[in-house]
Parts: structure tokens; sequence; C-alpha cells
């Protein structure tokens, strides 16, 4: 049995489907900080007392064998419909094919993270993410995006144009050499709104896709869809929403949500609420095409046309995948229309001679899932799919036929905003790897764990009777994110841990350590967060 409602139950205010969308708000409210957790069904390490990412389970058989190769990137945070306390922190997490924890960074509980990226950063390969508050309405009050190496150093932080009102989002970070392209938001007061229902002095969230420099910070270059003072490079008739009538409630009449760089002089946005993604000339910011919504420049049939989407992303030969959350429209204060259809996973085919565009594949759940916002799509080298079911708290893999190889479960309100897989991540940290010991029946166990290492093989446990007369005494291939090596008896009092990789050479040794004493706090992570 699936423990949790598949529909809309899950929806519970008005604010659900604008969930982590727009610009500025009023911050946080209420006692609750957005990062709180419990840290019931999270993970819980003796070497790594202060991590406790959230633990993931299957819905059905894992076809291992069948998945792709790689890590899953992603970050948690909670869903604001239900409220509600997280299960384990949130944080960047990266996760093995049996989802156990490979790397694992906390947000203090005063914020939370999304979109966990793998980039390329001045031509080194870097991990990005967001990290801010989502007001208890589901708005963006205030977000950075970080930017660490395969060591895991922060060599980037992002805060964006705040000086002009502007507000990055978590929805897209794309690093190009020393730059950083985002989605970004700004309130808008008294527009006339009132050709599209609304106010004639109504609000508006803007949205634009700018360049920064992330070595200072600098907006070098902005898009912006409504373009107030000139002809909006979107118009506002395109919107499948409708302005509110009060003036105190924000349009959002975009809510943009994924970003590619196409080529060298375009990208490709999805706005979310016109149910549409453009291609832009950069240089120029026009429009080179739409596909999708109310001005299409493809022609697209019945079972290829989505709504509400997330993540359209153009892969070769004029292939197109998207999430197509197709779900919801809001009808009023907490109340919605229903779901036109099921969310799905879509590869689509466009044909630049003839504006027609053709659906190659789709991926649905078993059952089906309506997906009130977010969500990530994501072909695979080998062929597979990897969906993120957004405000559902799944993602799944599956075969390029369709079979389902893999159905993961967040636990409590913990949602995902995307998931990735990543083929050639190699973490090498800048700290050493961590170590504790316990000791029952006058045994020892020594417990290991090297927070982002992707290349440990085995661990060799050393111990003695002081940190100047160590010597081997047991060796254990790891096991998962922490390894558990019993030792055999002797009157040990001092220990230490070396990493091997898959060719038994040391690629890390630990501190030494013993046995904590009675009463004692075991240490966290001193070297490393």
């Amino acid at each position: 049995m699936r423990p949790i409602s598949r529909k809309l139950t899950v929806l519970a205010a008005t604010a659900t489907v604008i969930a982590i969308a727009a610009a500025a708000s009023s911050a946080q409210t209420g006692t609750q900080p957005p990062g709180a957790y419990t840290t019931k069904g999270a993970w819980a390490f003796t070497s790594a007392p202060n991590l406790h990412p959230p633990k993931l389970r299957t819905d059905a058989p894992t076809l291992t064998s069948k998945l792709a190769p790689g890590y899953f990137l992603t970050a948690n945070f909670p869903n604001v419909a239900t409220g509600g306390a997280l299960t384990g922190q949130s944080g960047p997490l990266i996760l093995d094919s049996k989802l156990q924890p490979v790397w694992f960074k906390p947000t203090p509980t005063s914020a939370v993270a999304l979109d966990l990226k793998q980039q390329t950063f001045e031509g080194k390969p870097a991990l990005s993410w967001w990290e801010g508050v989502i007001s208890n309405t589901g708005a963006t009050a205030s977000g950075s995006v970080f930017v660490v190496d395969q060591h895991y150093r922060q060599v980037a932080k992002l805060t964006g144009d705040t000086k002009d009102g502007w507000v990055i989002g978590p929805h897209e970070v794309v690093i190009s050499g020393h730059d950083a392209w985002v989605t970004s938001y700004k309130k808008l007061p008294g527009v006339d709104l009132s050709a599209y229902g609304g106010s004639s002095s109504g609000t508006l969230y803007d949205f634009a896709v700018q360049e920064y420099d992330l070595r200072t910070g600098k907006l070098l270059y902005s898009w912006d869809a409504f373009n107030p003072g000139g002809t909006p490079n979107v118009p506002l008739s395109e919107s499948e929403t409708t302005a509110p009538a009060s003036a105190a409630v924000p349009w959002d009449a975009y809510h943009g949500n994924s970003v590619q760089l196409v080529g060298s002089h375009e990208f490709l946005v999805s706005l979310r609420d016109t149910w549409a993604g453009y291609l832009v000339d950069i240089n120029t910011g026009k429009v080179l095409w739409t596909l999708g919504g109310k001005a299409s420049s493809f022609s697209v049939p019945a079972q290829a046309q989505f709504q509400w989407q997330h993540m359209l992303e153009m892969l070769p030969n004029n292939e197109v995948t998207v999430y197509d959350d197709h779900c919801c429209a809001i009808v009023g204060p907490g109340k919605f229309a229903p779901p036109t259809g099921p969310s799905r996973g879509l590869v689509l085919k466009l044909d630049t001679g003839t504006h027609t565009a053709s659906l190659v594949a789709q991926y649905r759940h078993t059952p089906t899932l309506d997906s009130a916002f977010t969500g990530s799509m994501q072909l695979l080298s080998n062929g597979n799919a990897l969906v993120g079911w957004g405000s559902q708290p799944y993602f799944s893999e599956y075969s390029k036929s369709g079979k389902l190889l893999l159905d993961a479960v967040w636990p409590g309100v913990d949602l995902s905003y995307r998931v990735l897989l990543t083929q050639s991540w190699v973490g090498t940290p800048y700290f050493p790897p961590s170590g504790a010991a316990r000791k029952s029946g006058g045994r020892a166990t020594v417990y290991a764990s090297w927070d982002g290492a992707t290349e440990v093989a085995s661990w060799i446990a050393l111990a003695g009777s002081n940190a100047k007369h160590l010597a081997l005494v047991a060796t254990r291939l790891k096991a998962g994110f922490e390894t558990a090596v019993r030792l055999p008896k002797g009157g040990y009092k001092v220990f230490q841990l070396r990493a091997l990789n898959a060719k038994g050479r040391v690629i890390g040794t630990s501190k030494s350590f013993q046995v904590p004493s009675a009463g004692s706090k075991p240490g966290g992570l001193p070297q490393a967060y």
C-alpha cells in the first residue's frame, strides 16, 4: 500500500501553486524556522553525529543492474502546503543507487536548500545549489547561490542585484566560465492589469533571466519578461492565470522555472504560467520561437501538449524534454481546478521546417501523480529517463521503453525541486575521514565515514596503546556512508582509519581518536563543516 494521497489532497492553500515561485515577500513568520527538522526517520551516524540527511525508501522493487551508473543530485525542502518539520536536515544531498548518502551539507535551520547541480566553474568540476528562505506563503523571501569545487571548498557565493529589487530564485543556476545565469524575481507595484481582470494599479511579479559574474557579483545581463517601460518580451496576454482583482495581491503571470544556454548566443527559458518555452537571442532579447502556450510557433498535437510545466531542455537532433505537471489552475482562494491530465515526463521532437512538434516518449507513474508545482525530467546517456515528481514526494528512473527501474520515496513532508543524475562526479574532500569508536563486551567497534569521498573502496583500522604505536588490526570493504569495523579483542586505547581506493592505495587518513569517556559529547566534523 502507498501511504499518502496521490491527488490534490496535498494542496492546502493558494500559495501552494506558486510555492518557491516568485519575488521578495515577507520573511518566514511564526515560531518554526523554515528548515526545522526532526531526526526521527532520518540517518544518524556515529562518526558524523552532526549529519542527519533524510532517509529515503523505495516503493517498488529496484532493478539495480538496469539503472544508469552515477549519483543522484538532489536537495530537500518542506512541502509548504502541508506544513510540519522536515524529516532530517535540509541541504544539498548526493545519493548512490541504493539511496545511501554520498555527500550531505546541512543548511542552517533558518534556510532550506534546492536544486543541487553539477557544473563546470572556470574549467573545473563544481557543484551549485540555491539556499535561502521560503516564506510560509510559499514565496522566495531571500536566497543565494553557493558553488563548491570537487574538494567541497566554497569557491563562489552569489546574492544578486538586491539593491534594484531583484531576488535570485531557486529555480535555476547555469554556470558558464566564471558567470552564472539565474532566474530572478521582482515585485512591480502600480501596473495597470485591468485588461487581464486585475486592478488598474495592480502588483506584478516580474521575471528575468540574469547573468552575473561569480567572482565580483556584478550583474552583466538581464532579460526581463515584462520589460517595464518598453514592449514586453512576453505579453501578459500569454499568461494562463488571471490577475487578482485586489491590488494588494501580486500576479504571478510568468513564473520562470528553467534556463538552458543553447549554442553561443541563445537561451531556452520555461515560463510555467504561460505553458510555454521560449528560445531567446541573447544579443537582441528577441524571442526566436515559442513552444506551447497561446502563441506557439509549433503546431503541437493534443497528446504532446503540456501545462504548468517545469524544466525544458533542448537535446541534440531538435528533441526537447519537459516535465509536464499538467496541474493546476487557481480558481479562487484555496480552490483549484481539477488536473487536466496526469503529470509526466515528456520527450518531444521539433521540426523547424514544418514548425510541428511530435511526441517521442512519455513517462507516467503508476498509479498516476498530480504535481501542483516543481518537478524534473532528465534523459540519461544510456536511454533511461529520470523523473522527479515535484510536489509529490517521489522520483523514478525508467528504461527507454518505460519500465520502472527505481521508485524512491521521500519521508514525511520532504520534497525535492529537482532530482538529476551525474555520471562524472568525483569527490575528493579537502578534509580527512571521520572516525569514532565504541566498546561493548570488551571489544571495540570503529565507525568510518568520509563525507563526499567517491573513491573509497575499503577501510583499514589501526589501533594501539597511544597515537605513536598504532598497528593494523582490521580491514573492511566500504558499506554505505558509514562503515562499522569490529576489532579483535585487545587493550586498544587509540584508533585511526585509512581510506583505500579500488587499487588499494591510501587516499585519506583520519585523525586519531579514542572511545569517548562517560558523559562526554561526541565531536562532529570540525575539520569539515
